[in-house]
């Protein structure tokens, strides 16, 4: 990269974003970091040369729904990364909603899968520099089975350009019901290409204490609203 960055990170994601397996799932609590985690480690790859020809599709369900997720957490940890040199580094586009970055050409884009239409849109991604090499599901639980497959054919072809670079894609969510099809397609195998790492708030050094206080209130008034958002 151009300038050297410090950036913290919570030490029980450290294999999680060293991982290049095809499939990585991340299922956390409420407050576990995840998302935070997720986005500063796409921005500081996507500006690394080392992974130039890598570019990042973001999807959510609903579309515009990656304005206030998706979006929003990867321009923060832009700004968190590079501070006020953050504009120097990366363009940063509202409509539409695009982050190029300066130093490496590497892209991100934003879709959802919520219908027919946007589901073949999907399909003809491209990129001017590069290939679509990674791709994000953040609040993956809402997504069929059907709209994964679509998206994990997207990432196919030769990569030889820069040896550096993997397909990958990068699964988010709280923790869900026993019988959603998620758990059972990769967290019930051992398979060589799937990665699951779960978190829960008590592992996230950022959280504040008042946060703690709260979440031992719900723990009491509410165990299964606990279960879900506050436990892995």
């Amino acid at each position: 990269m151009a300038k050297t960055v410090k950036v913290g990170f919570n030490a029980s994601f450290k294999d999680f974003n060293a991982c290049r397996k095809r499939y990585r799932l991340a299922k956390g609590s409420a407050g576990s970091g995840k998302s935070v985690n997720i986005a500063q480690d796409f921005i500081l790859k996507l500006s690394d040369p080392k992974y130039r020809g890598a570019n990042l599709l973001c999807v959510r369900k609903v579309d515009s729904s990656n304005k206030d997720s998706t979006y929003a957490e990867l321009r923060s940890a832009i700004y968190k990364i590079f501070g006020q040199q953050a504009e120097l580094y990366w363009q940063i586009r509202q409509n539409p909603m695009e982050l190029i970055c300066k130093i490496t050409g590497n892209m991100v884009i934003f879709r959802g899968v919520k219908d027919d239409g946007q589901r073949e849109k999907v399909k003809s991604i491209t990129f001017a520099n590069g290939k679509l090499t990674w791709i994000w599901i953040e609040e993956a639980t809402e997504l069929y089975e059907a709209d994964v497959d679509i998206l994990d054919d997207r990432l196919r072809g030769d990569l030889s350009f820069n040896p550096n670079l993997f397909y990958q894609m990068t699964f988010s969510f709280n923790p869900v019901s026993a019988t959603h099809w998620i758990k059972s397609k990769y967290f019930d195998i051992q398979h060589p290409d799937v990665f699951t790492h779960q978190s829960n708030y008590q592992q996230n050094r950022f959280i504040d204490e008042a946060y703690h206080r709260r979440m031992m209130m719900r723990k009491e008034r509410d165990p299964e609203g606990y279960r879900v958002y506050g436990s892995t």
